[in-house]
């Protein structure tokens, strides 16, 4: 039998009353009643014996009971059988402590829900314990979201272990044989494989990096971005290309990151952006081009701007509409590129709670921007 949803105001206001005692502080009971119906959560009030003396329509929606059926039910009697006692010690505790916050699951008219439940200590006038009250909030997504993330977090790290044991270490044996071999007799046959082996070593790192790195940061710390891209200059092949740094921002953040996401931008403009390939732009940077390699003629700087900082270069530059598809996994603007570069520069971004996007810098080369969430100083104060 379910509660008539007819049943006028007044006697949801004669529940309480007598139940819950609102007119005891509120003039206006009734509208109290309406309020806690209008709730998607649900309210409750339990007395010093813990049973159900006031609740919200939401409690009769979740079980299709009326309110006959559902006062004076004791607490952990809504509840599995494997979580009553644990709602019982709840119990306990808000008594005990004065509040209390527990999960547990509810056989419904419907599927089994998970509830994040809490309590507070209830006293009168005088201040004796009248029991408690508190709201069941409905977590079952988020509890399955949560369940879902920690089993891809340990496929990912299973995945991260084979990448790193099963196919780096014999890759690394195949990399040191051509290179012996090549020390004999070299051959354009093995130079490809050489050039082969290698770009899968660099797939197989940057693929590690993308499965390793979570999505939040830990223990961050001040990072002047200066000193880090400089740091970063000196791990990469720049060849002739030069480092102009321009930037006086310090952020919160894990230097270790931030050394990858400017190697893989520095590596990115030196592998792209050369500028002996500024005609014809377009097609070098669709169709890629290895003439940049050695960073020919390439300057790449670092800036600050009004919402953060930018690496830019003065090369080529990216086409309009390959701006934001240059940060997908997997897509590489060079026959020989990895395609996780500059997903991972996005990945480490985000992970600091800035965003990035493609852009065209002063000299019509390739800019990235970091908006760091700062305020524009030129908005108005109003």
């Amino acid at each position: 039998m379910t509660r008539d949803r007819t049943e006028p105001s007044g006697l949801v206001a004669d529940r309480l009353r007598a139940d819950g005692g609102f007119d005891r502080v509120l003039d206006q009971p009734a509208l109290v009643a309406a309020a806690l119906d209008s709730l998607d959560d649900v309210f409750y009030v339990y007395d010093t014996d813990a049973k159900l003396v006031a609740w919200n329509r939401r409690l009769n929606d979740v079980f299709d009971r009326t309110d006959e059926e559902l006062r004076g039910t004791p607490a952990e009697e809504f509840f599995v059988d494997a979580d009553r006692e644990r709602v019982q010690a709840a119990v306990a505790e808000v008594f005990d402590r004065g509040e209390t916050s527990v999960e547990a699951r509810v056989e419904t008219a419907g599927p089994a829900v998970r509830f994040q439940l809490t309590g507070h200590r209830l006293v009168d006038d005088d201040g004796a314990v009248v029991g408690f009250s508190g709201i069941g909030r409905d977590v079952t997504v988020e509890h399955e979201q949560s369940v879902r993330l920690s089993l891809q977090n340990e496929r990912l790290e299973s995945f991260a272990s084979v990448v790193s044991h099963d196919l780096r270490n014999p890759l690394q044996v195949a990399i040191g044989l051509v290179d012996l071999e090549r020390d004999e007799r070299d051959s354009d046959r093995l130079g490809r494989v050489a050039g082969a082996l290698d770009r899968m070593d660099r797939i197989v790192s940057d693929v590690l990096t993308v499965a390793r790195d979570g999505s939040d940061l830990e223990d961050p710390t001040s990072v002047s971005l200066a000193a880090v891209a400089r740091d970063a200059w000196g791990t990469v092949d720049t060849g002739s290309a030069t480092l102009d740094v321009r930037t006086q921002t310090s952020v919160e953040g894990d230097p270790d990151r931030l050394d990858r996401l400017f190697a893989n931008l520095f590596r990115n403009s030196v592998e792209h952006g050369s500028t002996s390939s500024r005609p014809g732009a377009d097609d070098a940077v669709e169709h890629g081009s290895s003439d940049g390699a050695d960073g020919d003629g390439v300057t790449v700087s670092v800036v600050d701007t009004e919402r953060g900082f930018a690496v830019e270069d003065d090369g080529v530059g990216i086409a309009p509409d390959e701006r934001e598809r240059v940060f997908d996994a997997g897509v590489s603007r060079t026959a020989d590129g990895t395609g996780f570069g500059l997903d991972i520069v996005r990945t480490v971004a985000e992970a600091h709670g800035w965003t990035v996007t493609a852009a065209e810098s002063e000299t019509g080369g390739a800019a990235f921007e970091f908006d760091l969430g700062l305020l524009d100083p030129s908005a108005d104060d109003d």
